[in-house]
Parts: C-alpha cells; sequence; structure tokens
C-alpha cells in the first residue's frame, strides 16, 4: 500500500464474510531478507490461541506501525544506548 500516489485513490474492497477475532497477544520474527512474520493470538487462561498468520514486507510495516501509533496517539522512542540491556 503507497501513500505516494496522490492522483487516483485506492479502491478498497472488503470481505464482508471474514470473523471479527479478538487479538491481545503478538509474536514476531524478522528475517534478513525484509520480512517479518507475525503470529497473532487471544489469550485464555490456560493457553494462547493463534488466531492470524501474517508475514508482512517491512516497508509496510513502517507504514501499518505509524498508522497504529496515531490511531492510538502513542509515540514511543528508541531506549538510549545508556539504559539498554546487552543483548544475549
Amino acid at each position: 500500500m503507497s501513500t505516494k500516489n496522490k492522483s487516483k485513490p485506492i479502491e478498497i474492497h472488503y470481505n464482508d464474510t471474514l470473523p471479527l477475532v479478538f487479538v491481545d497477544a503478538i509474536r514476531t520474527g524478522h528475517r534478513k531478507d525484509g520480512l517479518t512474520y507475525m503470529s497473532l493470538a487471544t489469550q485464555l487462561p490456560e493457553y494462547l490461541i493463534e488466531q492470524v498468520r501474517l508475514v508482512i514486507p517491512d516497508e509496510s510495516l513502517y507504514l501499518i506501525i505509524d498508522e497504529l501509533c496515531k490511531t492510538t496517539n502513542y509515540f514511543p522512542q528508541k531506549p538510549s544506548q545508556k539504559t539498554r540491556r546487552p543483548s544475549k
């Protein structure tokens, strides 16, 4: 999804048959080829139920993160090097 093309709006087709799922847990993994794996799940007392599994190119993920930050009015800052824990 590119927002650079301002001349013609992108037409969105909605799939009304998709179920609505509640998601409150996320697992991610980043690949060296610029793709991110995401697994969205619902947390139950006994276990997690995976609801959605995605692979997203980094460019698209950046746009999604920007949109989520705008929607929630939450703009996290990168931790400073002084307070950062050493990686394992």
